[in-house]
């Protein structure tokens, strides 16, 4: 398998950063055409749980840094 065929991303339940005062945690992961990887976040706001779908460069700073990888045939 060469190199191209591999894909990082974060695990879910990865602590992240999004915003200047948001802390989520990641809930799921979209694998989508062109490797194209979104990430579905949680957190809580006051007594409400709030759910987002992110882009990885929307995602400011990564609290776990441990990343998983997966190839492709």
């Amino acid at each position: 398998m060469s190199k191209n065929n591999v894909l990082e991303f974060y695990n879910i339940g990865t602590k992240v950063k999004l915003d200047t005062d948001v802390y989520a945690t990641i809930i799921g992961v979209n694998i989508g055409s062109n490797h194209s990887v979104t990430y579905e976040c949680g957190w809580w706001n006051g007594r409400s749980y709030c759910k987002e779908v992110f882009n990885s460069c929307d995602i400011e700073n990564v609290v776990t840094t441990e990343k998983t990888r997966i190839g492709f045939i």
